[in-house]
């Protein structure tokens, strides 16, 4: 069963982050499936509650990217 991935942007910031490539090393490395889909348009961020941004919407919960940008933090929220 793949892990459904959200990372939302600010409207500002391109999609194609360094932040999906990143998630997508990880779970490759770590043998999970990952489906991971990059939002920027407001209306779909704004969706999830986010506060700040980049963030991760991942099982149901937003979770601020800078918080949990460690290779062992992404790992314990996949």
């Amino acid at each position: 069963m793949s892990t459904e991935i959200k990372i939302l942007h600010s409207s500002c910031c391109a999609t194609e982050s360094p932040i999906k490539a990143r998630i997508e090393k990880i779970a490759q490395e770590n043998n999970l499936d990952v489906s991971i889909t990059e939002l920027s348009d407001l209306k779909d961020t704004m969706r999830y509650g986010a506060l700040s941004f980049p963030s991760l919407a991942i099982k149901g919960k937003v979770y601020d990217y800078k918080k949990v940008s460690s290779d062992e933090a992404l790992l314990s929220i996949l």
